[in-house]
């Protein structure tokens, strides 16, 4: 599967699908270096915070076209398409799933409301 991170706007860049996904096949595999705090860039496995190079160019959506799925007895993570993901279309998660507490709070594009994990709720 190929991705591809392009840029978004000025001083935003995102994950995109370069060949069609299926609904369930995965996108990535989450490992990589593990930190005890969040970051803007990390995703949250259990209790460890994952730097993956093409997860951290995910970004948030409340219609999101992934989710991340933790693998049982592991440090690591799935990705997986959420729906059918066309060429070109941006790969997304709902950060308010793995994040209880963003360290980078944000009001998102999809509402306006503001995204700070899920704690917050």
């Amino acid at each position: 599967m190929k991705l591809i991170v392009k840029r978004i706007k000025k001083g935003m860049h995102g994950l995109f699908a370069d060949e069609p996904i299926n609904k369930g096949n995965i996108i990535l595999i989450l490992k990589g270096t593990t930190l005890p705090i969040s970051t803007k860039t990390s995703i949250r496995i259990r209790s460890k915070n994952i730097e993956h190079y093409e997860g951290g160019y995910m970004n948030h959506h409340c219609n999101p076209s992934a989710k991340i799925i933790v693998i049982d007895d592991c440090l690591e993570g799935i990705v997986v398409a959420e729906r059918d993901i066309l060429e070109g279309e941006e790969v997304t998660f709902d950060y308010n799933t793995t994040e209880p507490i963003l360290s980078h709070p944000f009001q998102c594009d999809c509402h306006g409301r503001w995204i700070k994990g899920f704690t917050h709720l």
